[in-house]
Order: C-alpha cells, then sequence, then structure tokens
C-alpha cells in the first residue's frame, strides 16, 4: 500500500470501464526518475482507480448504457 493511502479510506463504487462492483486502489501513473538541467527528481502521480481496468470509480452506473450479454 502506498505510504499515507488507508484500506479503509479507499472509495467503493464501480469501475467506470466494466462495470463491476470494486474498492479503490492507489496506483502512480507517474514517469519515475528524471534529471533537468541536472536535477534529479522523481515524478509521481498517484491515483485512485479500479484494480481490474485501472479506470476512474464511480458511485452509481447508468443502467440504460448496463447491457446482461
Amino acid at each position: 500500500m502506498y505510504h499515507g493511502y488507508e484500506e479503509e479510506d479507499m472509495p467503493h463504487g464501480f469501475c467506470s470501464d466494466c462495470k463491476e462492483e470494486c474498492t479503490g486502489v492507489p496506483r502512480d501513473f507517474g514517469i519515475g526518475a528524471y534529471e533537468f538541467w541536472g536535477d534529479k527528481g522523481v515524478h509521481k502521480d498517484v491515483r485512485i482507480v479500479s484494480p481490474c481496468c485501472e479506470a476512474d470509480i464511480a458511485e452509481t452506473i447508468d443502467e440504460d448504457e448496463y447491457e446482461d450479454d
């Protein structure tokens, strides 16, 4: 788990891609280590996403868009 992110604080909802019910997980989408004109650093871009598709988490799903096959 990423520092500062507690499991009980993660949002619960639906994956905006596959519409499955899930609890959000933190994922780092940063570019990682970099150097710019001699300055070294690490770029981090931590976002809370669904564990299945790494998509946004929606609180509700629109039943009209969701079709059972």
